[in-house]
């Protein structure tokens, strides 16, 4: 079922215009392509020899032509008890941002497409007229609770929101002005209580601006950000050089000088001050779900890309950590994602410490010699003083609590990322307590400085991880059998992962594997392209039968 022309023409348009628009519309892109959602009967199942996924269940295409989702959710009690799935789309890429979704209409199934944001059709404004209210690349995560669909995002200034919004477009700021003008933004949100939890990106791949930064754009455009952090930081001297991309006559000498934790070009603090109004980039935070009393509930933690709380086992919150990249003026080799547990005001370590929390100065992470040259050191060491920062505590050394904190690794740049638990109910209660996870891939050549084979195929697939009985276990759970995303497997004739972001457990016991679609890192800009994502569907396998197929 292709998305309804009404939603893409406007309702409120005569029907000289909407025609106009329509004729527009096809001269200037072509054929008219939206998400399409696939009745059961429509729905084809994956053969195992393209991708593998557990006995006894079917893995089928359910949502067709997404472009660039990040993120979905289930409300069962939405349209009167009909039930609904939400869709993001994340606006990366220079593409829009959308949020939509299917509730059940004539049939018993999803069919029936509705608007969320933006609930009109929306006049290009180049950036040159300030919105009243603006969902701004990227959607990081989104998810339901108490009737209400939560979603973090962007505002027209680049600062990090967290917005709710009801079935009838009105929305609602629960916490904003977070510090998201730099690499990351605000990732993924979910309710516990009354509090919303989501995670905030670093300014950085490892504390320091550089010239990767410059690359991806985000220097230009806002050239006194940096990393800020929750505490008071005592440096440890280290200042990197880097090729000055505003040298000149009024822009400074060839080579600019960055300390950690400070904007580009500027070295001349030895002591940090704290963010302002205690906003740091790289944490976590919580407010109540009604607006305000926002709260810093972890720090030190690069990438909190997913989120997920055990219902069943306590309330425990997990989130999963990507690690530093191969590139910048401070390269970090080999930094594993990882799973960890929130425990309220820890300091995970980061830039100083890996996502699976050890020291950064261990031989294992040191860069090959050629991506150091020129930045004026050999090696990485640590950036902080850990023992004068915050004074008078200090920053807690977070391998004593390794153990405790740490629950799985995954592989080095796998773009570990969003996740749920599997229920104990349903299809597959046989497996619940167990966690899983989304690994979207790498982001190479970017992410590795056109090292070549640095990393082989990392991610591509879902995983499960055991945090009971194995605690730490990983076990491939969806796959393709080429081992990498279906672009790369060389046949344009099959469906299989490309790069899962997202999964989720819907009303009916089945899980829904969310994913991106085709993307490509290029000089640090990432490029999707149009209707390239899809949802797909994994259920039990249905019974062997003598009636005919319909």
């Amino acid at each position: 079922m292709m998305l309804p022309m009404d939603m893409l023409l406007g309702r409120g348009l005569s029907s000289f215009y909407r025609g106009l628009l329509l004729a527009l519309i096809v001269l200037i892109g072509g054929c008219i392509r939206g998400p399409s959602i696939l009745a059961p009967n429509q729905q084809q199942v994956i053969d195992r020899s393209i991708v593998e996924y557990p006995p006894g269940y079917e893995l089928k295409t359910f949502v067709e032509h997404l472009t660039a989702p990040s993120a979905i959710a289930f409300d069962p009690d939405a349209f009167a008890g009909k039930g609904a799935i939400l869709i993001a789309e994340s606006g990366i890429g220079g593409k829009d941002t959308k949020i939509f979704g299917y509730t059940k209409g004539t049939h018993d199934y999803y069919d029936k497409y509705f608007e969320i944001y933006p609930r009109d059709i929306r006049i290009p404004s180049f950036g040159l007229i300030r919105p009243a209210f603006m969902v701004k690349g990227p959607i990081g995560g989104m998810t339901v609770a108490q009737g209400k669909i939560f979603v973090t995002h962007r505002d027209f200034d680049d600062k990090g929101v967290v917005t709710a919004f009801d079935y009838d477009g009105n929305h609602k700021t629960i916490a904003s002005d977070f510090p998201c003008l730099g690499e990351y933004s605000l990732t993924d949100i979910i309710v516990k209580g009354n509090r919303v939890y989501f995670g905030q990106g670093a300014a950085t791949n490892s504390g320091v601006v550089g010239p990767d930064d410059w690359e991806i754009g985000w220097v230009k455009k806002h050239p006194r950000f940096c990393d800020q952090s929750y505490y008071t930081l005592k440096l440890n001297g280290y200042r990197f050089d880097a090729k000055n991309p505003r040298a000149g006559l009024f822009g400074g000498d060839d080579i600019a000088r960055t300390a950690p934790f400070l904007p580009f070009g500027v070295s001349d603090l030895s002591w940090v001050p704290p963010a302002p109004d205690q906003r740091p980039t790289a944490a976590i935070y919580s407010a109540n779900v009604a607006g305000g009393d926002v709260h810093v509930e972890a720090t030190g933690v690069r990438l909190p890309r997913g989120l997920a709380v055990d219902e069943w086992g306590g309330g425990r919150i997990y989130f999963t950590n990507d690690g530093m990249e191969l590139r910048g003026t401070r390269p970090v080799r080999d930094d594993k994602d990882a799973l960890l547990r929130l425990v309220t005001g820890a300091w995970y370590g980061w830039p100083d410490f890996s996502a699976d929390l050890q020291s950064i100065g261990q031989e294992r992470y040191q860069p090959p010699p050629e991506l150091m040259r020129g930045t004026g050191y050999r090696e990485i060491y640590n950036l902080i003083d850990h023992t004068a920062s915050n004074p008078p505590k200090g920053l807690q050394n977070p391998e004593i609590d390794r153990a405790g904190l740490l629950q799985a690794t995954f592989p080095s740049l796998c773009g570990a990322g969003k996740m749920t638990f599997i229920p104990n109910t349903g299809p597959f209660k046989s497996m619940s307590g167990n966690l899983l996870v989304t690994l979207s891939g790498d982001r190479a050549p970017f992410a590795t400085s056109g090292v070549k084979n640095f990393t082989g195929s990392p991610g591509y697939r879902v995983v499960m991880v055991n945090i009971d009985t194995e605690k730490g276990k990983v076990t491939d759970f969806v796959k393709n059998t080429g081992g990498k995303p279906a672009s790369k497997l060389g046949r344009k004739d099959i469906i299989a992962l490309e790069r899962p972001v997202d999964v989720k457990f819907g009303p009916d016991g089945s899980a829904y594997i969310l994913d991106m679609g085709p993307m490509e890192v290029k000089n640090g800009h990432e490029n999707v392209p149009r209707f390239g994502g899809r949802i797909f569907i994994l259920t039990p396998e249905r019974s062997a039968t003598t009636e005919p197929a319909k």
